[in-house]
C-alpha cells in the first residue's frame, strides 16, 4: 500500500498536479504533529460516573448526574485517542463508599485502583476532584395505582360504544423511592386519538412516567385499550312515578303519574327495552323537610345497556287531598 501511495505521489509530481510547496509544507505539519505527540502532558479530563453493586432494595434519589475532574499524566499519543471515546468511571457503592443518614458518601482514594485500572497503564492519575461524592438514596417500594385514559375518541354519527374503554390492565405498580412513589395517585397513558370510529377499538398505547422523580420505573411500558362500537338509536318509553315514604294517614294526587323517558340503545338491545326496566320515584320525606311544592322525580333503576337517558319532565306537582 505505501509503495501504491509513494508510486501516486511521484507520478502526481512528475505530471505537476501537486503543488510541490504544498506537499512539503504537510510533511513539515505531519512531523510537528508527530513531535508533540510524543511529549508527555499533564491534562485535566472531565469523565462521567456509573454505579455499581447498589443493593437492590434501594434506589439513588440524586437529582443531577455527578461527573469528576481526573487530572492525567500521559504521553500525547495516549491524551489525542482518550478524545475518541468516553471513559466513566466506576462508583463502587458497596466497597468504596459508607453509609450516612441515607446518603452514601463515596471516597476517591479507596476506589483509586478502580479509576487508574479504568484509565489504563499508560495513565498516571495525579489528582481527582471533588474527592468525595454523595449520593443520597431512597428505600425501594412499590405502589399500584389506576390508570388515566388520556383519549380524543369520536364516532361516526350514529355509533357509539356502550361499556366505554377498557384499560388492560387497569391499573399499574409504580416502582420507586418510597419518598417519591407516596406522591403518586395515578398514572396517565399517551393520548388515544380516533376520529369518526365506526369499528371495535383495539389499540397498544403508552403509559407515561410520573414527573414526581426521576427514579420512577413502571411495572409495564403499554397497556391494551379495547372498545365494542355499535349503531346506535333512540327509544323512548313511558315510566311511570311511584311516590315513596307516603306516610299512611296522608293521600295526595300528583301530576304526572307517567314521565316520557328518552334514551339510546344499540340496534341489537333496542327490541329488550321494556317499562319495567325503569323505576323512577319521588320521595316524600323530600318535601316535608323542605316545603316544596312539587316532587322532584329520580331514577332508581335503569337497564344496563341503555345511555344517555333523560326524562321529558323533571318536576311532579302535587296536591293533599286527606
Amino acid at each position: 500500500m505505501l509503495t501504491k501511495l509513494r508510486s501516486i505521489l511521484i507520478r502526481s509530481i512528475k505530471n505537476k498536479k501537486l503543488n510541490v510547496f504544498g506537499l512539503f509544507f504537510l510533511l513539515a505539519f505531519l512531523i510537528l504533529v508527530l513531535s508533540k505527540l510524543s511529549k508527555s502532558y499533564t491534562e485535566t479530563l472531565t469523565v462521567g460516573v456509573n454505579y455499581i453493586n447498589l443493593p437492590e432494595d434501594k434506589v439513588l434519589t440524586i437529582e443531577n448526574q455527578p461527573e469528576l475532574n481526573i487530572t492525567v499524566s500521559t504521553f500525547g499519543f495516549n491524551l489525542f485517542g482518550s478524545y475518541f471515546y468516553d471513559k466513566t468511571v466506576p462508583i463502587d457503592l458497596k466497597n468504596d463508599a459508607y453509609i450516612n443518614n441515607d446518603t452514601y458518601i463515596w471516597i476517591a482514594n479507596r476506589a483509586m485502583s478502580d479509576i487508574e485500572s479504568q484509565f489504563g497503564n499508560n495513565f498516571e492519575i495525579v489528582s481527582v476532584q471533588p474527592d468525595t461524592l454523595s449520593f443520597p438514596f431512597g428505600i425501594l417500594s412499590v405502589k399500584k395505582v389506576p390508570i388515566k385514559l388520556n383519549s380524543n375518541v369520536t364516532f361516526a354519527s350514529g355509533y357509539d360504544t356502550l361499556y366505554g374503554m377498557v384499560l388492560v390492565p387497569d391499573s399499574i405498580k409504580v416502582i420507586g423511592s418510597d419518598t417519591e412513589i407516596k406522591t403518586v395517585n395515578y398514572v396517565e397513558t399517551s393520548e388515544l386519538r380516533l376520529l369518526d370510529i365506526k369499528e371495535n377499538i383495539n389499540a397498544t398505547i403508552k403509559l407515561i412516567l410520573p414527573e414526581e422523580g426521576n427514579t420512577l420505573k413502571l411495572s409495564q411500558e403499554n397497556i391494551e385499550v379495547t372498545a365494542e362500537v355499535q349503531k346506535f338509536t333512540e327509544g323512548t318509553l313511558e315510566i311511570p312515578v311511584v311516590i315513596n315514604n307516603l306516610p299512611s294517614d296522608i293521600q295526595i294526587n300528583y301530576f304526572p303519574k307517567m314521565i316520557k323517558v328518552s334514551y339510546e340503545v344499540s340496534l341489537n338491545h333496542y327490541k329488550s327495552i321494556k317499562p319495567t326496566d325503569f323505576k323512577i320515584e319521588c320521595d316524600y320525606l323530600e318535601i316535608e323537610s323542605s316545603n316544596k311544592t312539587y316532587f322532584t322525580p329520580k331514577f332508581i333503576r335503569l337497564p344496563e345497556n341503555v345511555k344517555r337517558v333523560k326524562m321529558k319532565q323533571d318536576k311532579i306537582e302535587y296536591i293533599i287531598t286527606e
